[in-house]
């Protein structure tokens, strides 16, 4: 499994929107699960005032993130693979 980030432009979202989105796609995460390669939605990042919107996912490849965000209906920019080299103490 590897980590991706999924960046999407949200123009005029509300927090209570991307709640809803974060929803959709931690569902469409679970149902992909049960009949597919395994997806794992992470949370994400709600950057106020940007229109942009950070999502962390758990997956095998982009393309299984790619169709879990499609399912959601959650649009998404960009899916690109991460290395997290947080420093957890």
């Amino acid at each position: 499994m590897a980590l991706f980030l999924v960046f999407r432009n949200l123009p005029g979202v509300t927090r209570d929107q991307y709640a809803a989105a974060q929803r959709a796609a931690a569902d469409a995460s679970r149902c992909h699960t049960q009949t597919g390669p395994k997806v794992s939605y992470l949370g994400g990042f709600f950057l106020p005032g940007t229109c942009q919107v950070i999502c962390i996912f758990d997956a095998e490849s982009v393309a299984d993130v790619a169709a879990v965000n499609e399912q959601a209906g959650v649009p998404a920019a960009d899916v690109v693979e991460a290395i997290d080299l947080r420093v957890i103490p």
